[in-house]
């Protein structure tokens, strides 16, 4: 079984959450599947200096090659990428997600909703009726996709448990918005995953 990892760079301020994304890797290893990490070849919206969190001024990055260093180099663009061998899908958190996976970030009455590239990404696993993973701010594209905003009630859940929607058949945890231990983001990845991959296979061929 292949399960997709959605990037948006590497970093929890310009792009995807560093921990969160290797927490998610592991867990899918450990689990049996096979993780394909991609990202969609684009510019990151702003570059920040992760020591002090200001933004690094003039200086651009692309949100592929930026998660190319946390994929270790084993990354596939979504322009280039047929996602029909997956049976799943997971998005860590970051800012790096409303920033660069979404329009409409900081501004005032802009819609939110995922970029082309993801849009068309999410069109398909949910046309197949794959399951949707996401983590903290990963839950804020889910909600942009099915025309929804992310609520900061939405975010009370404690990291180290999971909120399952069936009809949509989606899976969320709250990752390091709900706490500062790894260990408890951990274990609400670690949920999360065995309920991604429950419901996947649920919709595999003769199961049931």
């Amino acid at each position: 079984m292949k399960i997709g990892v959605l990037l948006a760079g590497s970093g929890m301020y310009d792009g995807t959450d560093v921990q969160e994304a290797v927490l998610t890797l592991l867990a899918l290893e450990r689990s049996g599947v096979q993780p394909v990490c991609v990202a969609p070849s684009c510019r990151q919206m702003h570059t920040v200096n992760h020591l002090t969190g200001d933004e690094t001024a003039g200086e651009e990055r692309q949100a592929l090659a930026e998660a190319a260093r946390l994929a270790r180099g084993k990354i596939q663009s979504l322009g280039e990428f047929w996602s029909g061998a997956l049976q799943g899908m997971v998005i860590p958190g970051g800012y790096g997600v409303p920033k660069t996976l979404m329009t409409g970030f900081m501004e005032l009455g802009a819609a939110r909703r995922p970029i082309p590239e993801v849009g068309a990404l999410l069109d398909d696993l949910t046309s197949r009726k794959r399951p949707l993973g996401a983590i903290s701010l990963g839950r804020a594209l889910l909600k942009a996709y099915f025309g929804g905003e992310l609520e900061e009630s939405e975010l009370s859940l404690p990291a180290d448990r999971t909120e399952v929607d069936r009809e949509r058949r989606t899976v969320f945890t709250p990752g390091f918005l709900a706490a500062d231990r790894t260990v408890d983001v951990a274990a609400g990845i670690d949920a999360m995953v065995s309920e991604l991959l429950r419901l996947a296979s649920s919709g595999l061929p003769g199961a049931g």
